[in-house]
């Protein structure tokens, strides 16, 4: 096995196995948003539990108990330029929790194509993949994942990576902050502006909107090629936990349906 040890347990979020659980269930006692279907995927903030975890609980409250076979995980690049998408090559994820399999057999066939590479350098410190999966080993127990680190790229291109990939039982997750360090009441302008482009499933979104707007473009592509529609199940900021109004992160939860 090649695994890829926690990087930010105990930063982002907790780094003992029992305190997580805690967490990971209390972030989930709220109660479960409703949608006009089942949801193919989600999209999910990625700053520590304390400021955006409870917003990314209510996308994963949408998800059924059972149905999905494997997570195909997309999120920026924080710690290390990337153009395309960047692959690991290990066989497992680890958090407090335990270890997540990966799907090597995918990876090996996809590595080359669409603009991928291996690069464990990408992912050996990314705490937008990290972060979620807690979260995927309480809801999605059992599943394989498909991390993927996504830097400059064509949406066109990523939707056509995700058109190839996606099977009946995939869930797509995209994992992505809005605004950074604006004042409050202009991150909130903002990200209003950018929930309804993501509400109309506009696919050129740039990085002062969303961190993640590489992913998220392709995945709104892929969605639009698809007939699927976002939905907002949640959102706010980091003001309305650390009181800080002038350097204000935004977030936003949707789910895929």
């Amino acid at each position: 096995m090649r695994i890829r040890p926690a990087a930010v347990a105990g930063y982002f979020y907790p780094g003992e196995a029992s305190e997580l659980a805690r967490e990971v269930d209390l972030l989930l006692s709220q109660p479960k948003p409703a949608l006009p279907a089942p949801p193919r995927g989600l999209i999910v903030p990625h700053a520590g539990y304390l400021y955006s975890g409870a917003i990314a609980a209510r996308a994963y409250l949408t998800l059924p108990e059972q149905g999905f076979r494997r997570v195909i995980l997309m999120g920026p690049a924080h710690t290390k330029a990337v153009r395309g998408i960047a692959l690991p090559d290990w066989t497992h994820y680890q958090t407090p929790l335990g270890r997540v399999a990966l799907d090597t057999d995918a990876l090996s066939e996809l590595d080359g194509r669409y603009e991928t590479r291996i690069d464990n350098l990408a992912h050996a410190r990314e705490h937008a993949l990290e972060v979620q999966l807690p979260f995927i080993q309480v809801r999605l127990s059992g599943c394989l994942l498909l991390p993927m680190v996504v830097g400059a790229i064509r949406s066109e291109t990523l939707a056509d990576c995700l058109s190839a990939l996606m099977q009946p039982d995939d869930l797509l997750i995209v994992s992505t902050d809005m605004s950074h360090f604006l004042t409050e009441s202009e991150a909130e302008q903002r990200d209003q502006h950018t929930i309804a482009r993501i509400l109309s499933l506009s696919d050129d979104l740039l990085g002062e909107e969303a961190c993640g707007a590489y992913p998220l473009n392709g995945a709104l592509c892929w969605a639009k090629r698809t007939g699927i529609r976002p939905h907002l199940v949640a959102r706010g900021n980091s003001a309305q936990v650390s009181g800080d109004h002038n350097r204000v992160v935004g977030y936003a939860a949707f789910a895929l349906c």
